[in-house]
């Protein structure tokens, strides 16, 4: 079967998982323990996607690095403690995954959160098994930003522009500005986290709005087939060789 893409890689947070109560309840109790904040629902949404390094100083003006160490050590106490796995997976998305690797198509994670986090995350929706490759913010501070998130699973799994269909699918710019830094196809997904009209600009080869929707883009072949197959043509495209036998 001709596919568009060979690699997908997938953005968590907004993408596959919602994760968006666990997080900003985390949000809430460093803020609020750290700094004596009480974060509007507006503030508390500029944390879902981007790195808490990047939200801090930008939207509560905590430029100090040790207001920033203060604020993770209470956020992880959190988050790491029981509200990481406060998510649900989108739906579709599951079954999307399980065909795209029946197609053959290879899945990795692409995550500003710690990669450990992310493992862990997948392991407890019980779909860890899917993916080659998780991808994620470094212990040692390094890949704080996707772009830097992509280069390293590009280099950990030998893959590039050049010798791959590669396509990422984000629901914030980070992602797709991430994606055109390194040549390859970007997909919005609409149904995430971005503000009203962040991805409109942001150059995305595909978008999307539902999950159904981006399984018409990774699987178009597979769509058609199965549309076919059920108005009853199977039999008459099979016998005329127009279309490769439906399993």
């Amino acid at each position: 079967m001709n596919l568009p893409y060979n690699l997908v890689m997938l953005d968590l947070d907004g993408t596959v998982i919602d994760s968006e109560p666990g997080i900003q309840a985390a949000v809430r109790h460093a803020l609020a323990a750290g700094f004596d904040i009480t974060p509007t629902q507006a503030e508390l949404e500029e944390f879902m996607g981007p790195p808490l390094s990047e939200v801090l100083p930008r939207v509560f003006g905590l430029t100090d690095p040790a207001d920033e160490k203060i604020f993770f050590e209470l956020f992880c106490a959190v988050y790491f403690h029981g509200m990481e796995y406060n998510f649900e997976l989108y739906p579709g998305m599951p079954e999307l995954i399980d065909d795209l690797c029946a197609e053959g198509i290879v899945i990795a994670v692409a995550t500003a959160k710690p990669a450990e986090s992310a493992e862990r995350i997948l392991l407890h929706a019980n779909i860890n098994r899917y993916f080659t490759f998780v991808a994620g913010s470094a212990s040692n501070g390094s890949r704080q930003n996707k772009t830097a998130v992509l280069e390293h699973a590009f280099t950990q799994m030998q893959a590039n522009a050049d010798s791959h269909r590669i396509v990422m699918v984000g629901d914030r710019a980070l992602d797709l500005h991430a994606a055109q830094a390194h040549g390859v196809d970007s997909i919005a997904a609409y149904w995430g986290y971005a503000p009203e009209g962040e991805l409109d600009d942001c150059h995305a080869t595909h978008r999307v709005t539902t999950v159904a929707e981006l399984r018409k883009v990774l699987l178009p072949s597979l769509q058609i087939n199965k549309r076919l197959a059920h108005s009853g043509i199977k039999q008459w495209s099979k016998s005329i060789g127009y279309l490769d036998p439906i399993s």
